[in-house]
């Protein structure tokens, strides 16, 4: 049976190998994936994020991390922006994403956010399961990789 809980995000840094086949699958540039674990660390201990975890019979098979900020154009507003959220393949398809995603909304929404943004990577998109369960389209991000 899969359950999904709130966990301190060591779990995360602890199930690298989890981290690792994410990275490889949604990251198309030439950025090293390389954690900055004390960032991570700090913001959780401000308070300002909050890792939610899908296990089957004890094991890691996905992971979702916000992180927590106070909208600047709102004062009482308060986002919770996914910076991760992570599933493994054979997992993705029998509805657990959409069950572990309705998990992750309700918890936040107990923890009186306003505003949850998740981003989509064109790799791997889920924007029609975000939309099925009442997601609008919110913003569009572009990105190139700068050398310098």
């Amino acid at each position: 049976m899969i359950e999904f809980s709130k966990e301190p995000f060591q779990i995360v840094e602890k199930n690298f190998n989890l981290i690792k086949e994410h990275w490889d699958e949604v990251v198309s540039d030439s950025r090293q994936l390389d954690p900055i674990w004390e960032v991570f660390y700090e913001y959780e201990k401000n308070g300002n994020l909050i890792c939610f975890t899908a296990k089957e019979n004890e094991n890691l098979i996905g992971y979702a991390v916000f992180l927590f900020v106070h909208d600047l154009h709102s004062r009482t507003s308060r986002t919770a922006y996914n910076d991760a959220i992570f599933l493994r393949k054979e997992y993705r398809k029998n509805g657990t994403g959409k069950m572990f995603i309705e998990y992750c909304d309700t918890e936040l929404g107990n923890m009186n956010i306003q505003l949850i943004l998740w981003h989509v990577k064109p790799t791997v998109d889920f924007s029609g399961l975000l939309k099925s369960i009442g997601y609008k389209h919110f913003n569009t991000l572009y990105a190139r990789e700068v050398r310098g």
